[in-house]
């Protein structure tokens, strides 16, 4: 089993080789990583550093990042109506401990929106985050407005520091 840099190292060779499909697999990958749990096995914080050294590099052009954008949003709204979903039904009673269920009501009557938009550079929390919101009965409004602007901030951000890195590095060349 490889490791995290052997794996961003594949996909991305795999993104160049199918530029066509680049697009829509980072717009999955960018779901896939904002659902609980699946988000834990979802590289996207270091693609996205990666991808942007690709960009700087004119690898890759920078209109993938909407790809991504569109994908972490879309990913998080599924997360949103699965927490919704399990808390109109009463399941999480039964997995989720009364504490930590009245923790997570605290934290987003509190903080609301603003825990969406920290969560989302906090690594793992970004996964579980969105599903907490929904069953913490954060309002959709709030929950989108948030989404929204996080996953227009938080691709481009990262990006952004592989972007600098490898342009740092041409530099020092």
């Amino acid at each position: 089993m490889g490791s995290l840099p052997d794996a961003v190292t594949r996909g991305l060779e795999f993104l160049k080789t199918h530029q066509a499909l680049a697009g829509p697999l980072l717009c999955l990958l960018g779901a896939f990583e904002t659902l609980p749990l699946v988000g834990a096995f979802a590289p996207l914080t270091a693609s996205l550093i990666a991808i942007g050294a690709a960009i700087a590099g004119r690898v890759f052009d920078p209109w993938l990042l909407l790809w991504i954008m569109a994908g972490c949003a879309l990913g998080n709204g599924v997360s949103y109506e699965a927490g919704v979903f399990v808390r109109r039904r009463g399941l999480a009673t039964t997995w989720i401990p009364a504490k930590a269920r009245t923790a997570m009501e605290s934290l987003f009557e509190r903080y609301g929106a603003a825990a969406i938009i920290l969560s989302r550079f906090l690594g793992v929390t970004a996964s579980v985050a969105p599903f907490l919101a929904g069953w913490s009965s954060l309002g959709r409004a709030r929950f989108w407005a948030a989404n929204l602007t996080v996953c227009l901030i938080w691709p481009p951000a990262m990006a952004a520091l592989g972007y600098a890195g490898l342009t740092a590095v041409a530099r020092w060349l």
